[in-house]
């Protein structure tokens, strides 16, 4: 029979990562408290938190939320730091290849599983901000182009129209 210690600690840590979009499982040996401080600071001003949680707990939170748990048990063993995004699924692979000493072990995205090396490769990615600042900045440049070329077919009806206004009046 768990005790009542570990059943709260289940409910605080099920209620912690239930509107996770993104869940960046780490391992923290060799941290300081400072930086785990640090760590978590940063994560809280991009929507984010991170869970230091035992192997177990962290198994039965997912499972309680419904999520499939045998691809990312093996990520489960060591100390077990959890980065949860509740917005943009890649900000954490931002901040935790920041901190010095952060193992990152793999992570579970929108139903997609990343071992170390995806985790990697998802860094590079630009932030959904900087996507978006992007595309506002390509329709601007297209909204332009087809200004552009609006006025030029304008002109190109004037000229047409004043061509044929002169073959009309016999010029």
């Amino acid at each position: 029979m768990p005790s009542q210690k570990n059943i709260e600690a289940l409910r605080k840590s099920t209620e912690i990562l239930k509107d996770g979009k993104a869940f960046y499982f780490t391992d923290f040996t060799g941290l300081s408290v400072q930086q785990i401080e640090k760590l978590r600071r940063e994560l809280k001003k991009n929507r984010c938190n991170y869970l230091v949680i035992k192997n177990t707990l962290g198994i039965m939170a997912l499972r309680n939320l419904g999520y499939e748990i045998e691809p990312v048990k093996k990520m489960f063993f060591g100390p077990m730091g959890i980065a949860i995004a509740y917005d943009d699924p890649l900000i954490p692979t931002k901040i935790l290849k920041e901190i010095e000493g952060l193992k990152i072990k793999g992570a579970f995205i929108e139903g997609n599983i990343f071992d170390a090396s995806g985790v990697a490769e998802l860094a590079r990615i630009p932030s959904k901000n900087i996507l978006l600042h992007s595309v506002i900045v390509s329709l601007n440049v297209i909204g332009n182009f087809i200004n552009t070329i609006s006025g030029v077919t304008q002109k190109l009806l004037y000229t047409i129209e004043a061509i044929k206004d002169k073959i009309n009046k016999g010029g």
